[in-house]
């Protein structure tokens, strides 16, 4: 009898699965990782603009970052969204080195990756619509920005790798997109309200004005009886809110610090008599976005105030080292807008329409240029030609360096700078005010029904303080 085999032949084993490439990932989150700390980098620069300072990126007025972050777009997105546009290269920066990371975390356990390529590629998208919004506005405002070109760089590179660099279908697959959309709106609306907090916190360029906490203007017509006088100090004090209070009696606290210092030059233009009892003397840079508040403010102040009680002197600072010997030097030694509208400015002191044409320049801000300085300024009783001459006088160079050791002298860290009979004080119309009606003394009896001022920080500097 025979007896059959049972035995069986060894089975092939299944190849192992091939590994998810993650070259291309590992690429993404080195350019999250970049373009996150290119943000991180604008909007410091961004709060030093906005606190009177000048960035490294104001080269010239073609190439300047400044004129694209003041322009109407800017204040709009930041208006609309609480955060600066900055702060959305921000988001999306995190945003891509978050995905980059689950990508790589769950490649290496074996995961499927689908979900993080998915949303990799949707920011990619997301990226590139956004780079073609925000160089169509940079191009409208009139100006190169070279840290948001190298944010456009960054951006399209991203979306390069992420369209070729991971592996499966550019689009998801109907059953993709609910764990696509969970992670990446999930990761992103992390991230936005993240940086919301900073985002408040920081100015915006079209930031409204404190001028209107001021009691209005008295009105008269002929045939009517005098204006009633402005309201007292006391009355007034009483008319603002507690944080309103709060802010005036911390002013109040710095200014008392200070010691007055006698005038460094004779006053060369002034508004009001010279003997006034309050005289305030301040330095602006044309492009800082709180001087132009500043000067919206004293345009009203003036006319809030009884006539004779303040006289007020404006000086240049341009924050360009091409006319300004206490600015570092950068850039090419062609003028700029800030020191043209400096010597402009210097060139009206003798004109009657001096402060209407200021006030001018200033509320053109966001779309001014050296073209546009000298159109201003010669739009009123100061020709073109003359205006020319005046410029190029070193009599004009000399007034613009007086300006600057003057500030020096009261240690200037920023634009604007305000110094009211002899001291330093916020830059801030209802303060201003509230000195002007108490005669410049900040220990006024009506002062007493304010809150006591809070303690400064520990290294704060009373110097410092230039944001409304």
């Amino acid at each position: 009898m025979s007896s059959k085999s049972s035995s069986k032949a060894p089975q092939a084993k299944a190849p192992p699965p091939s590994p998810v490439p993650t070259r291309g990932a590992l690429a993404l989150l080195v350019l999250g990782l970049a373009e996150s700390g290119l943000a991180i980098f604008q909007w410091m620069q961004l709060v030093t603009l906005r606190g009177g300072g000048a960035t490294v990126c104001g080269v010239s007025d073609t190439v300047n970052c400044e004129t694209v972050w003041n322009s109407p777009f800017a204040s709009r997105v930041h208006e609309l969204l609480g955060i600066p546009v900055a702060g959305l290269g921000l988001v999306w920066g995190l945003v891509a080195v978050g995905l980059s990371a689950l990508y790589l975390a769950w490649a290496r356990s074996g995961r499927p990756v689908r979900p993080a390529a998915n949303g990799l590629r949707l920011m990619a998208a997301a990226g590139v619509v956004s780079v073609a919004v925000f160089a169509a506005a940079s191009a409208g405002a009139g100006a190169v920005c070279p840290t948001c070109v190298g944010t456009y760089v960054l951006v399209l590179a991203f979306a390069g790798v992420a369209g070729l660099g991971l592996p499966g279908p550019v689009v998801p697959a109907g059953g993709e997109w609910g764990a696509t959309l969970k992670w990446t709106v999930g990761m992103t609306a992390a991230a936005f309200v993240a940086m919301l907090l900073p985002g408040r916190a920081t100015p915006s360029a079209s930031a409204p004005t404190v001028a209107s906490l001021l009691p209005p203007a008295p009105v008269s017509s002929s045939g009517q009886e005098a204006p009633p006088p402005p309201a007292s100090l006391e009355e007034f004090l009483r008319s603002l809110n507690r944080e309103q209070q709060q802010f005036i009696s911390d002013g109040l606290a710095q200014y008392r610090r200070g010691t007055p210092q006698p005038a460094f030059a004779t006053a060369r233009k002034l508004y009001g008599p010279a003997d006034a009892p309050v005289k305030i003397v301040e330095w602006t840079d044309s492009k800082c976005p709180h001087c132009k508040a500043l000067v919206e403010e004293l345009a009203v102040l003036k006319k809030r105030v009884p006539e004779g009680k303040m006289s007020l002197e404006a000086r240049q600072f341009p924050l360009d080292g091409a006319c300004n010997p206490a600015i570092p030097r950068r850039g090419p030694d062609a003028p700029s807008v800030r020191c043209v509208a400096a010597k402009a400015q210097i060139c009206l002191e003798g004109a009657q329409d001096y402060w209407e044409l200021r006030e001018k320049l200033f509320a053109a801000q966001a779309i001014l240029d050296t073209e546009r300085v000298l159109e201003i300024a010669s739009s009123g009783s100061v020709s073109r030609m003359q205006l020319d001459a005046c410029m190029a006088s070193p009599a004009t160079a000399a007034k613009l360096q007086e300006d600057s050791a003057y500030a020096l002298r009261h240690q200037i860290s920023g634009t604007p700078l305000v110094v009211v009979n002899g001291r330093q004080a916020l830059p801030s119309a209802p303060l201003l005010y509230a000195l002007v009606m108490a005669d410049g003394n900040p220990s006024a009896p009506a002062f007493d029904m304010l809150p006591p001022p809070r303690p400064m920080p520990m290294g704060h500097d009373d110097h410092a303080g230039h944001n409304h």
